[in-house]
């Protein structure tokens, strides 16, 4: 309401002022009949002007809504929306820098279990994967997902790893709107992570094995239209 009041006296104002001259114009050239009665002529203006301001508000509303509906038209259009459902499983190897078991280690894979799904209006084609991980207080960023890989050497033991689960192409997951992948793995491989890096931030091996507890993962995914989503995950070590 204020804000109407506020947009209709400046108009009526403006309107108002050329209403009155134009009168006082006609009044002295065309009707000089007129030009003695200047409440008349005042209170015509004034009413003239009152409408016309209404008009001229409405017509800003009319225009503003519009401009409006036409953003939240290509927005639907335009937009991707990303959601992970987590699944069981999800793990991470070290690999070791000598052939001595549950030893020194130089980088790791993260292995993700996880389905996307896009409820957005727009297919979406993920193409960056971020990874933080809570305990070291590192994100490491523009990760790419590892495919094709059959197994790799861990701490412990050799670790199997299965192609046909890998969700992402070329480095890339596409996914049509209001649709969703399959269930299945994001695996990457983090170089910069090691014995010292773990220990200073608190991180113990622990039982007979040595093993590393769990450890917090936040996978950030992110498409070319620069929707994203985040999920923690909980990653245990094999």
């Amino acid at each position: 309401m204020k804000n109407w009041l506020a947009a209709l006296l400046s108009e009526w104002f403006l309107s108002g002022w050329w209403i009155l001259s134009a009168l006082s114009t006609i009044s002295t050239f065309v009707f000089p009949s007129l030009s003695g009665e200047p409440r008349i002529a005042f209170t015509i203006s004034t009413l003239i002007g009152f409408a016309w301001a209404n008009f001229r508000v409405f017509q800003k509303q009319e225009l503003r809504i519009c401009e409006l509906n036409q953003k939240l038209r290509s927005h639907d259009v335009r937009t991707s929306e990303l959601r992970i459902t987590e699944d069981r499983g999800s793990r991470y190897i070290l690999v070791p820098v000598t052939d001595v078991p549950h030893g020194d280690f130089q980088g790791g894979y993260f292995e993700f279990y996880l389905m996307i799904e896009n409820t957005g209006r727009r297919m979406s084609i993920v193409n960056r994967y971020d990874i933080e991980i809570i305990e070291l207080q590192k994100t490491f960023q523009n990760l790419r997902p590892e495919e094709g890989r059959h197994g790799v050497r861990g701490r412990h033991s050799q670790q199997g790893l299965h192609p046909p689960n890998i969700l992402s192409t070329t480095g890339n997951i596409r996914i049509d709107r209001d649709n969703a992948t399959n269930h299945g793995v994001l695996l990457f491989f983090v170089p910069d992570i090691n014995m010292q890096r773990f220990l200073d931030a608190g991180v113990r091996m622990q039982g007979q094995n040595r093993e590393f507890g769990t450890l917090h993962c936040r996978l950030t995914l992110t498409d070319t239209m620069q929707s994203s989503v985040a999920h923690e995950f909980q990653l245990h070590e094999e």
